[in-house]
């Protein structure tokens, strides 16, 4: 079969008090998807949309779902594919670059939009949620979602982390729910975690989508940087309802930026959870790429042994980010340039010549000039440590032989220029 006569289906969609499931097929591959949780919802079909529809855009033809959708959704979602498609050019996943479906749902009848209860953000410990709630003292609720970034068979440590987000949402007033699903086990089968992050939080959104006026998302960048994938603003607010809003948040700030809101926090201080490899279920391990990269700001903010959600120690072992970190992308190299700017801001040199190696690898090994910056200066005005640079540069020009060659040739030119009296 062409890949644009595929025919994808979700088919036998249940829907009921605290649980939504659905029979899929794409490309082949068979699954039942759910979602189950603590909120007192009962949930419509459109979470069916935002879970499939990213895996089957990788292999064109038609998305057949069973359940009536939203009409708004129905409409954004051609708009999704066409960005999606544009994006997926630039991807390094080694996939093809994704094509346009056709989806074939109902539309559901829409009633008149009742108001909702509050406003609600995901919420898993992180750097990019805890901000959010600090930046936004409108959320009212958190969502915890198990089965996204701690696998299924971490129950454990997920339990560990539900019991301190708990905690943590008490003490800082808000109201907590917990969202289990187990939609990895098909998009695992199709494609890269990082660029369908997003579609599985947005149908989280769309489950809980009664109780709430607005559902914030986040992702790792800011709207200077952004790298178009995942969690972005051009595309966060498509998976709006008639009924509820979602917005992108925490594009204002870079996550250094984000670091430094809450470093102070007492209680974000006991419970953020930033590690993704959780070695024998580490809340938090201390030695992959992002506890290091979140350490070592911290430590230049001077306030790391404040957070004792990771492993206690006096001092950095700096010889790891050798060891440990890579930098495949220019995501995160621009992490780690707004590390190295932060460390020198701090005037913290015992932190600046290991940092600077990962960057000036990572540019090396991406194949990108010792000059490339994807940040502009602050304020558009060149700071410091590129006015030297600049500096530098321009002392090597005038002292070159060729600028002292071509001297006369520069003077002729001027005196040609000059207006005669």
């Amino acid at each position: 079969m062409k890949r644009s006569e595929t025919v994808h289906t979700a088919r036998n969609v249940r829907c009921a008090p605290g649980e939504l499931s659905f029979d899929v097929e794409v490309a082949g591959i068979a699954q039942e998807v759910w979602f189950k949780t603590d909120a007192p919802v009962t949930p419509n079909a459109d979470a069916v949309l935002a879970a499939c529809l990213m895996p089957a855009l990788l292999w064109g033809g038609t998305l057949e779902i069973d359940a009536p959708i939203s009409p708004r959704l129905l409409r954004c979602q051609s708009e999704f594919q066409v960005i999606q498609r544009m994006w997926s050019r630039h991807w390094s996943y080694g996939l093809l670059p994704m094509g346009e479906i056709d989806v074939r749902a109902p539309a559901r009848a829409i009633e008149r939009p009742t108001p909702g209860c509050g406003v609600a953000t995901f919420f898993s410990g992180g750097v990019d949620s805890w901000s959010v709630v600090v930046d936004n003292p409108d959320v009212t609720h958190l969502i915890f979602v198990r089965g996204l970034d701690i696998g299924p068979d971490a129950t454990e440590l997920a339990d560990d982390v539900e019991q301190r987000l708990r905690a943590a949402a008490a003490e800082i007033g808000r109201s907590l729910y917990v969202v289990e699903t187990n939609v990895r086990t098909l998009s695992d089968q199709l494609m890269p975690w990082d660029v369908y992050f997003a579609c599985p939080l947005a149908a989280v959104a769309l489950l809980l989508a009664p109780l709430f006026d607005r559902v914030l998302m986040t992702g790792d960048m800011d709207y200077e940087t952004t790298v178009g994938q995942g969690s972005d603003p051009l595309i966060d607010h498509l998976w709006s309802t008639e009924q509820l809003e979602i917005a992108h948040a925490g594009g204002r700030h870079s996550r250094v930026e984000r670091i430094r809101m809450i470093a102070e926090d007492p209680v974000a201080q006991r419970t953020l959870r930033v590690c993704w490899e959780n070695p024998d279920g580490a809340y938090n391990c201390g030695r992959c790429r992002k506890c290091l990269a979140t350490l070592v700001t911290l430590e230049a903010l001077g306030v790391r042994n404040a957070f004792s959600s990771f492993p206690a120690c006096d001092e950095l072992d700096l010889t790891q980010l050798d060891e440990v970190v890579a930098v495949p992308n220019v995501l995160v190299l621009t992490l780690w340039q707004d590390i190295l700017d932060l460390i020198r801001e701090q005037g913290r040199t015992d932190l600046e010549a290991p940092v600077a190696k990962v960057v000036a690898r990572g540019k090396r090994e991406l194949g990108l000039p010792d000059s490339y910056r994807r940040r502009g200066a602050a304020n558009g005005r060149v700071g410091m440590t590129e006015r030297n640079e600049l500096d530098g540069r321009l002392k090597t020009v005038l002292e070159s032989r060729s600028w002292r060659l071509t001297a006369p040739l520069r003077r002729a030119g001027a005196a040609a220029r000059r207006p005669r009296r």
